[in-house]
């Protein structure tokens, strides 16, 4: 006989679910806080008017935290109710497809067909994750909302829903989100320096304009901002002065920003204010990286948002908190880890660490002393 002291010892792997989303979540604040302090440092000591940036950033937070917390709830009925909602209200609202370019529900006819976008895309999130009938349904809410922002004449806005709903069709049998994802950056990345290339300031303007007089109206404005850019590419002009001191938005018959995400934050923040705004972007398309969500909804939600850039690119539609807001929601619900994931986890951890424990104590005592035969 010989004693060999084997005592039964149990391996414990311990995974903290949500430790990527927390990194995510913590970047994103660090980066938001980043945006609002370079807001604050270019509009100080000038007569600038950094509220619109800054509610804009709140926006996105709000929208993101509660993305979060509706998705973690119900991940299928919180972007399907968002989208119906959306659709209703455009059909519902007087004038709200009227094709009247001050039409509800934003009263602006890119921002509407911006907002309409978004809703196709958290529709299309939804039909990834359902099944059956309801997924049908989705779909065919989807295809609903497209054909309502027709009717608001927007053409980049019927893009953006277009494209949202493109991308949903092949995500659905996409394995690697990587790629598509990088795919996604790229095109944005196009979008948004394509006004930068055409808009240069040793351009004339007459060579910029398309046939119609919006083409025109918003060749000058990219060619004032370029323009501004160049003359302070470090601070801008201010947050709000571009409208001040570019004579093509005083003369636009709807005067605001410069027509382009890009160029506006450029102009007015300098080149540090489109790095972070490329940053935050790229940020939303991280968040969805690291999602516990299935790849088809992931890339569903980043191919709405590539819309949303697209058209940005071209026209002031995150002027709008209500854009803005939209965009957090749809990537906050997009990351959102389900309550009932975590909760199925919970259980199975639970039962194997009771049979864990069975084993050990049965082994223990059919062999108290440690002692086997030699």
């Amino acid at each position: 006989m010989r004693a060999v002291g084997a005592s039964s010892s149990a391996r414990i792997q311990v995974v903290v679910p949500g430790t990527e989303s927390a990194a995510a979540d913590v970047l994103g604040a660090l980066l938001l806080a980043g945006c609002a302090a370079w807001t604050l440092y270019t509009a100080a000591g000038r007569d600038a008017h950094p509220e619109g940036v800054l509610l804009g950033l709140l926006a996105v937070a709000a929208g993101y935290a509660g993305g979060r917390v509706a998705g973690a709830v119900v991940p299928v009925g919180a972007p399907a109710v968002v989208a119906l909602a959306v659709g209703a209200f455009a059909l519902l609202a007087p004038r709200g497809l009227s094709g009247d370019p001050a039409a509800p529900p934003l009263d602006a006819m890119d921002a509407d067909g911006a907002l309409l976008a978004l809703a196709v895309g958290a529709a299309c999130c939804a039909a990834q994750a359902a099944h059956g009938r309801v997924r049908l349904l989705l779909a065919a809410l989807a295809c609903g909302i497209t054909a309502e922002a027709l009717a608001t004449g927007s053409v980049a806005g019927v893009l953006a829903c277009g494209a949202a709903l493109a991308v949903a069709g092949p995500a659905t049998f996409a394995r690697h989100r990587v790629p598509a994802l990088l795919l996604l950056a790229l095109c944005a990345g196009l979008a948004a320096g394509a006004p930068m290339l055409l808009a240069r300031p040793d351009r004339p303007t007459s060579t910029l304009s398309g046939a119609t007089p919006l083409a025109d109206q918003r060749a000058a404005l990219w060619h004032d901002a370029v323009g501004e850019v160049a003359g302070a590419p470090l601070r801008g002009v201010g947050p709000g002065r571009f409208a001040e001191l570019s004579r093509a938005a005083q003369e636009s018959a709807t005067p605001g920003g410069a027509s382009s995400a890009s160029l506006q934050a450029a102009a007015e923040q300098g080149v540090p204010g489109v790095c972070l705004l490329a940053a935050s972007f790229g940020w939303m398309l991280w968040t969805l990286r690291r999602s516990p969500a299935p790849t088809a909804v992931v890339l569903t939600a980043a191919g709405a948002l590539t819309a949303l850039a697209a058209e940005a690119a071209v026209s002031p539609v995150l002027s709008y908190p209500g854009i803005t807001a939209g965009a957090g929601l749809l990537v906050g619900m997009a990351a959102a880890r389900p309550l009932a994931q975590d909760l199925k986890r919970s259980a199975t951890d639970s039962a194997v660490g009771t049979v864990g424990e069975a084993r050990a104590g049965t082994a223990g005592g059919s062999n108290p002393g440690g002692i086997e035969a030699a």
